[in-house]
């Protein structure tokens, strides 16, 4: 009687259990998600986020019609920006790393069989100024860069970028190709691009967002020839805190147009943070979670086995009195505690399992099964579940025979 009874031992024994597998489930969940924010946080974006100052303008276009009224504003704010104590490079980009803007398009190598309707294949197109990819940190790894002799009224140039090279020109030199201009009215009667520099692929959104998007090829036009009306200006100062060249900037641009407003002033880098902000908000709940269950499965095993030493100090002291190492006291409490941990741990990966299935929209460069995570989280909690155990079958083995023959 002085048990509970067999059903209320199965009953604490069950919730112990339960507690054990939940907290497996937590546990994997934000094992997961932490591997996947991190290898979000360290993947390679194809330029240097640091240093780099941000800032969006976007042209009326009752103000600037044509194509070379843009570019005229472009080529000014660019020289004046350059020219700011400071300032180490500059450059203007539309659809830039992270804006938020999508610009794709399809494109046809001149002089080959046109496609299929509705298969041709697409890119992700930017229009750049000469030093973007200096001030961006984005190495041209052929060709040269956009310079003087890309005006607008000469034949477009292109940059494409490492993966465009690969798949289009496999085993041919891509500079000198052409491809069709598909940014005028008419690609048919306009002169084709020109291809003038390979650049290395770039990540344009966080990893794991519009994976579409991020397979597609890049191509880059140049914006005194191609502006647009909606731009980002990019500066890169020579030392310290880049947006100490906020103000300058945006009185540069207004020394060019009183009227025209500069919006989204930032780093790249807290814009790129900005972006993984729901990965992390997931991860941070996910490990709250987690760490709660933790915390109440080794209550909750505690307090069961502290409950199961008390009710048999007479049953350890009378075997403590016929001779039964204390070691061996030892091992039987434990072992009640281990078959309740394991138990809860064969249930607990089973249903982390499933979840992992249902997590992997949310996942990164990680599979909701992966056996590291899994691995760890289980090395974790079944230390963490034992030791709530060995503590009170360390008072068990210390029973005084002697007063736990005279209990009543």
């Amino acid at each position: 009687g002085s048990s509970g009874g067999a059903a209320q031992g199965r009953a604490r024994a069950a919730l112990v259990v339960a507690q054990v597998a939940l907290a497996v489930v937590l546990l994997t969940g934000a094992g997961l998600t932490l591997e996947s924010f991190w290898r979000m946080h360290h993947e390679p974006l194809g330029f240097r986020s640091g240093g780099l100052l941000t800032m969006s303008v976007s042209l009326p276009a009752a103000r600037y019609p044509s194509p070379g009224e843009r570019s005229l504003f472009y080529t000014r704010l660019l020289e004046a920006v350059s020219g700011l104590p400071g300032v180490e490079s500059a450059g203007l980009a539309s659809n830039m790393p992270f804006s938020g803007s999508d610009w794709e398009s399809s494109y046809h190598v001149t002089g080959t069989p046109a496609d299929e309707p509705g298969k041709s294949p697409e890119a992700s197109v930017s229009s750049v100024s000469p030093h973007y990819f200096r001030t961006m940190g984005m190495a041209i790894l052929r060709g040269r860069d956009f310079g003087a002799e890309d005006r607008v009224d000469r034949p477009s140039a292109v940059i494409i970028d490492e993966e465009f090279a690969r798949r289009v020109f496999p085993g041919r030199d891509p500079i000198g190709q052409h491809l069709d201009d598909e940014q005028v009215e008419d690609p048919k009667t306009a002169p084709p691009a020109t291809v003038v520099g390979v650049v290395r692929h770039v990540r344009n959104e966080a990893p794991g967002e519009n994976p579409s998007v991020a397979a597609l090829v890049q191509m880059y036009y140049c914006a005194t020839q191609k502006g647009t009306d909606d731009g980002s200006i990019i500066v890169r100062p020579a030392s310290g805190d880049p947006r100490r060249l906020a103000e300058p900037v945006r009185r540069a641009v207004q020394s060019i147009d009183p009227e025209l407003p500069v919006a989204d002033v930032n780093t790249l880098e807290g814009t790129i943070d900005a972006s993984l902000s729901a990965q992390r908000l997931t991860m941070v709940l996910l490990a709250a979670f987690a760490g709660l269950a933790l915390v109440l499965a080794s209550i909750g095993l505690y307090g069961v086995m502290s409950l199961g030493v008390t009710q048999r100090t007479r049953e350890l002291g009378i075997r403590l009195a016929l001779g039964a190492q204390r070691s061996a006291v030892l091992a039987l409490v434990m072992r009640q505690g281990t078959v309740l941990v394991g138990i809860g741990l064969g249930a607990g990966l089973l249903v982390a399992l499933a979840l992992g299935r249902g997590l992997a929209s949310i996942l990164y460069g990680v599979t909701g099964s992966d056996p590291f995570t899994l691995g760890v989280v289980s090395l974790v909690l079944a230390g963490t579940a034992l030791l709530a155990c060995w503590v009170p079958a360390r008072r068990a083995m210390r029973v005084d025979p002697m007063v736990a023959l005279r209990d009543e």
